[in-house]
């Protein structure tokens, strides 16, 4: 099993059991094009007008959330440096925290939820926070790989992929289909594991965060002028995630999984893509955490 693939089984794992309660308020959107083959019974995913998708030509799609939740967790990562090395077990603990947005607030297997698992928060931050580098031009306080921000005061795109990543982010249609799949959201695959710059911040998926928690200090209009992230960041209860765009090309997980081994993909059962935001403040009570 992958690292990856580890990582991806976490993230659904974590969210064990759902219900509704007063956490989970927030406000959000997720549409766009989704085909989903054999999604039940009746066949494949059709929208409410009755036209049905397929690979070349996905039918609307709309999670409709009403239910948001953030689970922060401490555990050991590795920031992705340019070719993938295994853990040695002294690394420091990252702050990580996972994202969801659902239909409602039923348990995750009778939902539809859209996972966006941030793997290393003190990243996030550094692009959220978008700090320079006095005396020294052109010089700033995130990586340029995973970073994209365009403007001083505006909203920082951290780009989401499976391969190296910062950020995870999963579609599991689990309400609207009966089979079980899982629709990944990817960037450029790189074949030789080595994540690539690209201008501008033109990801195939990406997020854009206005508010990370305590990260962002855009009252500081002169970057550098704000204050380095803790290496410790995490996102406190009570404290805000407002994610003001973000766009999601999906890819189903079987491929996905077949790309990172190096082998022939399969013909995918499940794909296409979503846009959309999200704003809501960290809240510990059922539903929201398992971790008491």
């Amino acid at each position: 099993m992958t690292a990856n693939l580890s990582t991806r089984l976490v993230l659904v794992l974590v969210v064990l059991t759902v219900s509704a309660c007063s956490v989970g308020q927030g406000t959000g959107a997720a549409t766009g094009k989704l085909f989903v083959l054999n999604c039940s019974a009746a066949g494949d995913y059709c929208d409410s007008t009755g036209v049905c998708g397929t690979p070349s030509a996905p039918a609307d799609y709309s999670l409709n959330p009403g239910f948001f939740a953030g689970e922060p967790i401490d555990q050991l990562s590795q920031f992705p440096s340019g070719s993938p090395a295994p853990l040695s077990g002294s690394e420091p603990r990252m702050n990580r925290i996972t994202i969801r947005l659902q239909r409602s607030g039923k348990q995750i297997e009778n939902n539809d939820a859209l996972f966006f698992d941030v793997v290393n928060s003190y990243e996030v931050a550094r692009c959220v926070r978008g700090r320079e580098i006095a005396g020294q031009p052109n010089q700033h306080d995130y990586d340029d790989r995973y970073c994209f921000r365009a403007s001083p005061t505006g909203p920082g795109r951290v780009r989401i992929s499976v391969v190296g990543g910062i950020i995870h982010s999963t579609l599991n249609p689990l309400m609207t289909c009966t089979r079980p799949v899982a629709a990944t959201a990817d960037d450029a695959f790189p074949v030789d594991g080595v994540v690539q710059m690209v201008d501008n911040g033109a990801w195939q998926s990406w997020v854009e965060f206005t508010d990370f928690g305590s990260a962002a200090q855009n009252e500081q209009v002169d970057p550098t002028l704000r204050t380095a992230v803790d290496p410790a960041f995490k996102i406190e209860l009570d404290q805000r995630l407002n994610a003001t765009a973000f766009y999601l090309t999906l890819q189903d997980e079987k491929v996905v999984v077949a790309q990172e081994q190096l082998q022939p993909p399969p013909n995918p059962d499940i794909g296409g893509w979503l846009s959309g935001q999200f704003d809501f403040d960290l809240k510990r009570g059922q539903g929201a955490q398992i971790f008491p």
